[in-house]
């Protein structure tokens, strides 16, 4: 049974506002959720009880008690963190666990074709996303990639009338709902890019449009805390990396700019 957390996180788009209010909750206090009876939950998110029955089954559970089970059945799989340092490094596991089932490798195999045959790779972000977007950027184009990262909107609306069929558009979201970003990503799909996102949530316009989707951890399993670059980007970035490593001829062209950048005069 896949974790209720990423199912929450995978239906996040298509609940209602009180809903989320729920999901809010339960995705950055699990345990302190899994604690609570049905009135408690309904108190502190600000809902009714009829409105959690409902939200249970959205999250394919048949009732609150086996929301509430599930739920346990996480929280024990991990031990009491106490301490600051202890409960950093606690959520931080978890969610790099997390980040592991969400993307098996029979999601992230094909990205990894796709880059490697694309023309040229074009990392899309905006905001906290371009952040993500730029380290990707640097990874790949030090491996022998044709790659370039777009973080300006008008530069990405640019870049996208001119992309071609071969080419591969990697966009990186959270929300999966930014406007400049999916009207450029639409342009970009009409000129027969292909496009990969990685994205929190599901069923929006980004994983609509989208050949194929590497997933995110939701933020507010951070308490919404993290606005740069979250660990489990950081993680899917190290994947396609270390992936692409493996390659000796990639590997080479690698340690190439690292000499190049250690052996730089400085000015």
């Amino acid at each position: 049974m896949a974790s209720l957390l990423m199912e929450i996180q995978n239906v996040y788009s298509n609940l209602s506002d009180k809903e989320r209010n729920i999901a809010d909750f339960i995705l950055a206090n699990p345990e302190d959720a899994s604690r609570r009876n049905i009135q408690e939950l309904a108190d502190q998110t600000g809902v009714s009880i009829s409105t959690i029955t409902r939200f249970a089954k959205k999250v394919s559970c048949r009732n609150f008690v086996e929301m509430k089970i599930r739920l346990a059945s996480k929280s024990d799989g991990t031990a009491k963190a106490t301490g600051l340092n202890e409960s950093l490094l606690a959520s931080y596991h978890e969610m790099l666990a997390d980040v592991q089932l969400l993307n098996s490798p029979d999601s992230v195999d094909p990205v990894l074709k796709m880059m490697e045959t694309a023309s040229r790779i074009f990392i899309y972000g905006l905001g906290s996303s371009g952040l993500a977007a730029q380290e990707l950027n640097y990874r790949l184009s030090r491996m022998g990639f044709i790659c370039e990262a777009i973080t300006d909107p008008h530069l990405m609306t640019i870049r996208s009338t001119l992309v071609q069929e071969g080419d591969l558009v990697i966009a990186i979201s959270r929300s999966g709902q930014t406007p400049d970003l999916i009207q450029s990503l639409r342009r970009g799909k009409d000129k027969g890019a292909d496009l990969v996102a990685i994205t929190a949530f599901g069923n929006t316009p980004l994983t609509d449009l989208a050949k194929s989707v590497l997933w995110t951890i939701h933020p507010g399993r951070s308490d919404f805390h993290q606005t740069g670059l979250d660990i489990s980007t950081l993680y899917l970035i190290d994947r396609i990396t270390l992936h692409f490593l493996a390659d000796n001829q990639r590997e080479q062209l690698y340690l190439q700019t690292v000499k190049a950048i250690t052996n730089r005069p400085l000015s």
